[in-house]
């Protein structure tokens, strides 16, 4: 039976939003969104101040997507400037001990006093003894929390339990946390321990001068979120341009009455103001009766789907396709699935396998939710793009441990993702992603009805039973075109009868989206893997590949040979960050590899090498480069840019597979290394565009070690030149880490 869905509409770009505090930057100059219309964007130049551009809608879209202009949202606000003014570039993840555990600690109980006010509806007036009652209560319910009590206890009975825990505040520390809480963008980085001056002084002031203030501090109330302060400074330089045309001057009212004025305001209207309208609904409670979301990653929810492979085809009607070998190869094998849907348009953002629930996965859903998934949609061959990118505001998950960890909270507070646990045992919290997996299974099975598939049966000769995880591939795969093709392409009832695809255009076209940024370095302070290296004589090794610059010899010249606590983003090979005396700087590799090589192509790019000739695995670049062009013109490449596979590996495994195939071989750059065959369009990067110049250090690095490679050269008298290079092994490399 054949379905007749609508045809898609073709995407050609989204609006892009933007606010004041926003920072965008394109050819290394910083711009201030000043206005948008319907055709584009007028940026001002972030220094001069004067400087003026018009960009069309659909060249920031498309420098953003590839990688040439960057956007960081709040940069230029006033509570992000004033948390880089009180700590500089440095994170919250940079601040460790005592002062990390207490400001988590307190952020608790932060949360807490949050959900009492949603429950109320307003501020809570409780008296002192009713306040302190509440705070002791909270926290032993925080405590509970941290050990695990209220959850069944999985752990064996002889092991220990360590958590790091405060005594309760004053009633006075906590208004104190909770006003720097607030004030900082509700970033638990204002909550670190800092002390505060004395109060203010109230003096009064005549009806009109108060009129006129009454006036200006409207200006509190506005997207931009301006503190306090900036609303006051701004007063009173408009109160001199007004004293400068009148005969009768107005009375400058004192800092403190103007803040009083402020915190009249009707609290709704302020939040709606400053954190707009469906934020308000959520926060004061008005939006109970149902989960309403208007834009795009206004509020994303995710969560873990296990499956049982076997149960999977026969629900769905696709086990009479199966040939029998596969059908006795599947029988008790289980897959995990981790899904994110955006709840304004029910588009699926991020679609991801797992042999088990954990943080790894769930890191990689989120970014996978920040990035542009089109490569993914050409690879399964769908003829529908999956073009759902968005910097997400709210993300909804349950109370799991894949979820509820530092990991996951980590990467979170980076991004600048609001993380909400609903409460556990309430799935309904949790609406739409819940139907989600109660719907893939059926839209398959009516779609490759009367088909065969044929992707398994052309595998020809290969025993399944000693292929299971290819066929777990497949699964993904088909998966993940029916994501593209089906789903995205049929009528939903939870948006009038139309398409999440349709859906999604003409929301990102009249609402606009938050566009995560492309920053290579964001991306790797983000998601970057933590490690620890010692500086060598060739700077920082990883995976054979050196990383080094001016900035790294001065500190082996300062500390000698030292550990480096370093990150690496699996994703993006070109640069590492390393933290130094003067926190975390970026490195870049010394071989030339660029941002288009992954760490899992290098991987395989090397074990290719060693199965095929040894004394060609102990070359230089050259061969190397050979091996990934010999990937990307395979489509093995583009199979692990996808990454349509359930075994994902973090640091453990990457160390395994460091110390098998790498040891202590380092890269070398070679005479004559061939150019890498781009099998996909790589972002353009303006730093290579020759005004940029390379450090001194690099010429050095390779000149020394091409002295050393000539020294062991005259050592093997037998080995002259470089083998002529064999066939590539019958054995696929698309699983190399399968045995992880």
């Amino acid at each position: 039976m054949t379905h007749a869905y609508p045809i898609p509409h073709v995407f050609n770009h989204a609006i892009v939003n933007m606010g004041h505090d926003t920072r965008y930057t394109d050819q290394n100059v910083d711009w201030i969104p000043l206005r948008r219309d319907s055709e584009g964007w007028r940026f001002r130049n972030e220094k001069d101040g004067e400087h003026e551009v018009f960009i069309p809608h659909r060249d920031v879209y498309a420098r953003l997507s590839s990688g040439a202009a960057t956007i960081r949202y709040k940069y230029n606000a006033p509570e992000s400037q004033k948390l880089r003014a009180i700590f500089g570039e440095k994170t919250f993840d940079d601040i460790v001990g005592k002062k990390r555990a207490l400001a988590l600690f307190r952020e608790k109980l932060i949360e807490r006093f949050n959900a009492e006010r949603r429950k109320l509806g307003k501020k809570p007036r409780w008296s002192k003894e009713t306040f302190e009652a509440k705070l002791r209560s909270w926290r032993k319910e925080i405590l509970a929390e941290m050990l695990g009590l209220e959850e069944e206890d999985e752990t064996r009975a002889d092991q220990m339990v360590e958590v790091q825990a405060f005594p309760t505040p004053s009633v006075k520390t906590f208004r104190r946390d909770y006003k720097r809480y607030h004030e900082s963008g509700e970033e638990v980085l204002g909550i670190v321990h800092r002390h505060h001056g004395p109060g203010f002084h109230f003096r009064g002031a005549d009806p009109e001068s108060l009129a006129f203030a009454h006036k200006e501090a409207l200006a509190y109330m506005t997207p931009r979120k301006p503190t306090m302060a900036k609303v006051y400074a701004e007063y009173v330089a408009k109160l001199a341009d007004e004293n400068a045309n009148r005969a009768r001057k107005l009375v400058k009212i004192t800092r403190s009455k103007f803040e009083s004025i402020i915190s009249k305001f009707d609290a709704f209207d302020k939040w709606d103001g400053r954190h707009g309208r469906a934020s308000a609904l959520k926060h004061f409670g008005f939006g109970k009766k149902g989960i309403n979301a208007v834009n795009v990653g206004e509020r994303i929810e995710i969560d873990f789907w296990n499956v049982d492979l076997m149960s999977l085809f026969v629900e769905t009607g696709m086990w009479a396709m199966l040939p029998p070998a596969y059908r006795e190869a599947i029988k008790g094998q289980r897959i995990w699935f981790v899904a994110a849907i955006d709840v304004a348009t029910r588009y699926i953002v991020a679609f991801r396998a797992s042999l088990n629930p954990n943080a790894v996965s769930a890191v990689a859903a989120i970014r996978m939710i920040m990035s542009d998934k089109r490569h993914i949609s050409d690879f399964v061959g769908a003829e529908t793009p999956w073009i759902g990118v968005v910097q997400p505001r709210d993300i909804f998950s349950d109370n799991g441990k894949e979820f509820a960890n530092g990991r996951v909270e980590s990467v979170m507070r980076s991004a600048g993702i609001t993380f909400n646990r609903p409460q556990a045992g309430n799935p309904k919290a949790r609406p739409f992603i819940e139907s989600l997996f109660h719907s893939i299974g059926p839209l398959i099975a009516s779609f490759f009805e009367g088909r065969t598939f044929g992707s398994i049966a052309e595998k020809g000769d290969y025993n399944p039973e000693h292929h299971i995880s290819l066929q777990v591939d497949e699964v993904i795969r088909v998966f993940t075109f029916a994501i593209c093709d089906i789903y995205h392409n049929k009528p939903h009832s939870g948006l009038g009868g139309a398409t999440p695809h349709n859906a999604w255009l003409r929301a990102v076209q009249e609402h606009g989206i938050e566009f995560p940024s492309q920053d290579p370095e964001q991306m790797l302070h983000i998601f970057g893997e933590r490690y620890k290296r010692r500086i060598g004589q060739y700077g920082i090794p990883f995976m054979g590949v050196p990383y080094g610059n001016e900035e790294l010899h001065r500190q082996r010249t300062k500390y000698g040979q030292m550990e480096f606590e370093i990150k690496i983003d699996p994703e993006n090979l070109e640069h590492i960050a390393v933290h130094g005396d003067k926190g975390w700087f970026i490195v870049e590799n010394m071989v030339g590899l660029d941002r288009s090589v992954s760490l899992d192509e290098w991987i395989v790019a090397r074990r290719d090498i060693r199965r095929q000739n040894a004394a060609e695995a102990e070359a230089g670049m050259e061969a190397m480069y050979r091996a990934i062009n010999r990937l990307r013109q395979t489509g093995v490449s583009a199979a692990l840019r996808a990454n349509l596979t359930p075994r994902h590996m973090d640091a453990s495994h990457y160390a395994i597979l460091e110390n098998e195939l790498f040891g202590s071989w380092e890269a070398v750059r070679s005479a004559s290394m061939p150019m890498l065959t781009q099998a996909f369009e790589s972002p353009e990067d303006p730093l290579r565009d020759g005004s940029v110049s390379e450090s001194r250090l690099i010429p050095e690095h390779h000149a020394e070690r091409e002295r050393d490679a000539r020294k062991k050269k005259k050592q093997k008298a037998d080995v002259e030149e470089t083998p002529a290079e064999t066939p590539p092994p019958a054995e696929t490399t698309e699983n190399y880490y399968e045995e992880y």
